[in-house]
């Protein structure tokens, strides 16, 4: 597919890595349970999901019949109209009432705007002075492009089938566990861990050679489901943005939220907090090389108001 690449990462289960460019744009998870076809997430669009429907069916012989939205971003659900009428589509309960809630007004917004936001994007690309910054406009090519294509047919397709904490999937060759974080990327964010594999889908809670997005949950709580994940029976992690990740990895984004709470302390501890002052701050050498760089602000403003809230 043009939108990401499988990785087998043992008998039976392949992680999808999104290509940049293309219109996937987050991660997903293929696995064969024996009997049932899981996807984990489903892309941002339609066309990507597609593509991975199809891979399942080279794969395994069939259509997926399980797939799992791990929260409500529209980058990790709106490729679920893809999947057969007959495929249970599972969330949390508090997921698929977030979906209900944003996802129309959010599909009215993009059908208004992203054609819009393309040119512009395509503009900027042109006008790059050099590759690393044609290299992070990239992915919102990819997103806004793959959003035109899709939108004239495009409809939120909601989770059939939820959940409240944890649910588990049997198949005859192996479990899939479903664990929810609650509050921590968003207000419900759910994993897939695969113990006998030694294997955590981590979606969003995880991102890996690229900054996070903190600014639709709580940081602390970010940080303790990072904390938690290590503890689980898990040598491979796959997140929901970048390359397969190590346990360094989760280690990393610790000390990543860590530096940015850090920061904000230091700056509110001196007043209000400008924009030209978030502008004037750059990120420390160990995420210097880091993609979605301007993800690094958004988080240090959202990580003042954070600090200011909590100290009232």
């Amino acid at each position: 597919s043009s939108h990401f690449t499988l990785h087998e990462l043992d008998s039976g289960i392949y992680a999808a890595i999104a290509t940049d460019g293309g219109a996937a744009i987050c991660n997903a998870g293929l696995i064969d349970l024996g009997g049932q076809v899981l996807v984990f997430d489903t892309f941002l669009t339609p066309q990507a999901a597609a593509d991975l429907c199809r891979s399942a069916v080279e794969l395994f012989g069939h259509a997926p019949q399980l797939v799992i939205n791990s929260h409500y971003h529209n980058d990790h659900i709106w490729g679920n109209q893809a999947f057969p009428e007959d495929t249970q589509i599972i969330s949390t309960a508090r997921t698929r009432q977030l979906i209900v809630d944003e996802g129309g007004e959010e599909l009215r917004y993009y059908a208004a705007n992203a054609a819009a936001k393309l040119a512009d994007l395509r503009l900027q690309y042109d006008q790059a002075q050099d590759e690393a910054q044609r290299q992070g406009l990239s992915m919102w090519l990819g997103y806004y492009s793959g959003l035109v294509e899709a939108l004239p047919t495009l409809s939120v397709r909601l989770p059939n089938l939820t959940f409240t904490d944890r649910l588990t999937l049997h198949g005859s060759q192996r479990s899939a566990e479903l664990l929810t974080f609650d509050g921590a990327h968003t207000q419900s964010d759910t994993v897939l861990h695969l113990p006998q594999a030694g294997i955590l889908f981590m979606s969003d809670l995880l991102f890996v050679g690229c900054h996070p997005y903190l600014a639709d949950g709580d940081p602390l709580q970010l940080r303790q489901a990072l904390e938690d994940a290590l503890c689980l029976d898990a040598t491979r992690f796959v997140p929901g943005h970048g390359s397969l990740g190590a346990p360094d990895d989760l280690r990393l984004l610790i000390a990543y939220i860590d530096d940015c709470l850090h920061i904000a302390q230091q700056l509110t501890s001196q007043g209000a907090v400008s924009d030209e002052q978030l502008a004037g701050l750059s990120v420390g050498e160990r995420f210097a090389h880091w993609q979605l760089p301007q993800f690094f602000q958004a988080n240090l403003r959202f990580m003042c108001q954070y600090v200011t809230s909590s100290a009232k």
